[in-house]
């Protein structure tokens, strides 16, 4: 049995006040005891966070405002806020209590080079950038991400900085959204606090109109708001550049809308990150019960990055993506233990896991495959040490169920190797892990070693092991493990296995439009670009509306 350390995947598995103004250059040196604000702070349209107890100093939950400046007493580091609609020049906690969030940092100049917004085509995406956790080659900037641009079925990754961390967060599609108000097109507006244009505005008190939310610079959008006064003079005033704010608001405007929950907390460091994603990966990993069956739907770099911290990543644990697994346990760090058909255990991020339910059928192929791969791993202490060595000559087991249990988890069995049964063929290489490479009958193919016998030994089973190991076998035979079907033919249509998928589309209990593990084999097919087994499953009727588990139809893969 493979032994379980917790946190090393590798080992696991190896066998307010008054606003006093600073630039961002002074900014960028202030730390105190390694917490450090980001040194774009400041111009961050920010909203009521977690810690909020202010009452409506802000004009009331969804109204925005513009962070001024940024304080650090070495007891508790605040930033001052100009609210669009509320008090100006408040001071609010962000170091160890978060009174805000942050709605939008693009006004900061934050850029993430190299990245395209899939839904409006700004490039590079400034401000918080959304990665897909579905879709490798999909990204959003804020605006397309709480407009829901792109499958809110989808989980994104939030990326506030560029090459900053990357926080898996739930789907939208039943998160809470309230509504944005403040600056924002409609809005009635006056001079504001930072007002430096005379009387543009035809004096003190007179009002204007906010006619559309642009660019300061370039490098800093949405960072300006264009008005027409009601003297009929028009220009661009600040939003947020170098935090400045020309504007404040009579009738606030409407922004939109937004996923609270979704954006990230002002100030949020790296020990208060480590803090709350304790807590968060705690409240997900409650989520879980033992015996639940889960799959990991993200794609591979996302996985490896949240990895981190939470056993590691190496490459055995590839049968993670796109297998079903079963909660083994839940660890004292909120992890969770997810053993494998192969028998493989691996200790995952919670937030990685979606739960899935499973047919009666399925649960039971499941559970026989895993019984299947226990019982191969623990015949290997029945059979003595064959001493083999590269070169030696051996003869490939001739049972063709008996060598599909032996290969789970060592090389895996493919139908190609048919051929090479019974047949008598060398040692090119042996693994560190025992596994064993044979070239035989004009191929080359890694073997568990249960699955071949040095020829020119008569000693390799002795001592009635024989008769115990043929016994644990006829046990399993005799509970007639058989795969499911449907798993059989998404796998082959996925694989793009034609010879299969017409073995299988002939048998009597075949569902051509069976699912498994959210797909059926016309999707599993179009994803993987097999043309032939598309056409072939056409041919037989196949339902061409079907939607997987996120909504999509096979003629969106």
């Amino acid at each position: 049995m493979q032994t379980e350390n917790k946190k090393n995947n590798l080992v696991d598995n190896d066998i307010g006040g008054t606003t006093n103004r600073r630039s961002n250059i002074e900014l960028i040196n202030q730390t105190t005891n390694n917490h450090v604000i980001d040194k774009y702070i400041c111009g961050t349209r920010v909203v009521r966070g977690p810690d909020w107890k202010y009452g409506k100093q802000d004009g009331g939950e969804g109204h925005v405002g513009t962070v001024k400046s940024f304080e650090n007493d070495n007891e508790q580091q605040e930033v001052i806020v100009i609210w669009d609609y509320g008090e100006v020049g408040r001071h609010y906690r962000c170091r160890t209590q978060f009174d805000l969030r942050v709605l939008d940092n693009s006004a900061t100049g934050i850029c993430h080079d190299n990245s395209v917004c899939s839904g409006c085509g700004q490039t590079p995406i400034y401000g918080i950038r959304w990665h897909c956790g579905d879709c490798p080659n999909v990204d959003l900037c804020s605006m397309c991400y709480h407009s829901d641009r792109h499958n809110t079925r989808h989980r994104f990754c939030r990326i506030v900085t560029p090459h900053g961390e990357k926080i898996l967060i739930d789907p939208r599609r039943k998160a809470k959204k309230l509504p944005i108000r403040g600056l924002y097109p409609g809005a009635k507006v006056s001079r504001g606090p930072d007002w430096n244009y005379g009387d543009q505005d035809s004096g003190e008190k007179k009002n204007g109109k906010i006619i559309e939310i642009q660019d300061w610079s370039k490098t800093h959008p949405r960072s300006a708001a264009y008005v027409v006064w009601d003297n009929d003079r028009e220009n661009l005033y600040r939003l947020g550049f170098n935090g400045m704010v020309d504007l404040r608001a009579i009738t606030p405007g409407k922004g939109g809308y937004y996923y609270p929950e979704h954006t990230p907390l002002l100030g949020e460091t790296y020990y208060s990150r480590e803090h709350l994603s304790s807590g968060l990966t705690n409240e997900i990993s409650q989520q879980f019960q033992v015996g639940d069956y889960v799959n990991i739907d993200l794609e591979l770099e996302i996985v490896q990055s949240l990895q981190h911290g939470h056993g590691g990543w190496t490459d055995n644990m590839f049968e993670c993506l796109g297998t079903t697994g079963v909660v083994q346990s839940l660890d004292e760090d909120h992890d969770v233990v997810v053993v494998y058909p192969s028998g493989n255990r691996w200790t995952l991020n919670p937030t990685l896991l979606t739960r899935v339910e499973l047919t009666p059928e399925q649960q039971t192929a499941m559970q026989r495959q895993q019984t299947a791969a226990n019982i191969a791993r623990t015949t290997a202490s029945l059979v003595p040490n064959q001493a083999l060595k590269v070169n030696d000559m051996v003869q490939i087991c001739s049972d063709l169920e008996r060598i599909k249990i032996f290969q789970r988890g060592h090389g895996e069995w493919a139908e190609a190797m048919v051929p090479a049964l019974g047949k008598i063929g060398r040692v090119a290489h042996l693994y560190a892990d025992g596994d064993v490479k044979v070239q035989v009958g004009g191929g080359c193919w890694i073997f568990n070693p249960l699955a071949v016998t040095k020829v020119n030994s008569t000693h390799a089973i002795e001592d009635g092991h024989e008769d115990r190991l043929n016994a644990m076998l006829k046990k399993l035979f005799s509970a007639q493990i058989t795969g499911d079907v449907h798993e059989e033919l998404v796998k082959a249509s996925a694989n793009g296995d034609t010879r299969r998928v017409e073995e299988l589309i002939k048998r009597s209990d075949v569902d051509v439009n069976g699912i498994f593990a959210g797909h059926t084999p016309l999707q599993a097919a179009a994803q993987n670009g097999h043309l032939d087994i598309i056409r072939l499953l056409i041919q037989h009727d196949v339902n061409l509306e079907i939607e997987d588990k996120d909504g999509d139809r096979s003629v969106h893969h």
